[in-house]
């Protein structure tokens, strides 16, 4: 027998209290036990009996146990979305154009001697193009805004998101070191390979874009009530 609004909202409201989880977590030990109680609930009148029931069968340590359940469950939904999303993006055509501009660059490199200005040019347009990538887009940031609930799986999505800023920071070091003159041959050798990799650094970026404002739109259709 399924359970009234009111019933619902009861086994809601002990869940968020007691948990004290993300709300996308709540929302699955919600589930999980107003699953418990309507499987053993044959009449309306015997909600009472089944809730308090559960509630000692739930001790701390189950509870816990089942919390971390399902946020295993959600990290671990989430991240195969993104990875789906990701490979979606990069296409045939793209990685083959990616490897032609990459053979482009070390051949111009080891027959032109690029000089350093344009080089550091090239970098500085990948800063550009990641810190837009990073722009998340006007909707996106909407969608962060009127975020109202701590949803676990935007937490994971943001943790990725950070771990992209990372070859920003690189290639924005990189440029700095070709403009100030840094010399040794360890710098040059991780300026070369900076300056190869450069067109795969640039495709990863731009399917990341993509990838972080569909997950947000995901998010936000999923759980519509933990936004404003």
């Amino acid at each position: 027998m399924e359970l009234s609004k009111e019933q619902y909202s009861l086994v809601s409201d002990y869940c968020r209290k007691t948990g004290k989880q993300f709300y996308d977590v709540e929302l699955e030990l919600t589930d999980h036990m107003v699953n418990y109680i309507e499987e053993r609930l044959t009449e309306p009148s015997l909600f009472p009996t089944l809730f308090d029931a559960i509630k000692k069968k739930f001790n701390s340590s189950v509870f816990e146990s089942i919390i971390k359940e399902k946020s295993n469950a959600i990290k671990s939904n989430i991240k195969q979305q993104l990875q789906a999303e990701l490979l979606q993006f990069l296409t045939l055509p793209k990685i083959a154009v990616t490897f032609l501009l990459a053979a482009a660059v070390i051949w111009l490199d080891q027959n032109h001697s690029i000089d350093k200005i344009a080089t550091s040019f090239i970098h500085l347009i990948n800063l550009l193009n990641i810190t837009y990538s990073f722009g998340k887009g006007k909707q996106a940031n909407a969608n962060i805004r009127e975020k109202k609930r701590t949803l676990l799986s935007m937490t994971i999505i943001r943790i990725y998101h950070v771990a992209f800023i990372v070859p920003t920071i690189f290639y924005l070091f990189i440029s700095f070191g070709v403009i100030f003159e840094i010399t040794g041959n360890y710098y040059q050798f991780i300026y070369k390979m900076a300056l190869y990799l450069l067109p795969f650094v640039i495709l990863l970026n731009l399917a990341w874009q993509q990838v972080y404002i569909r997950a947000q739109f995901k998010i936000r259709k999923q759980y519509p009530n933990a936004f404003a």
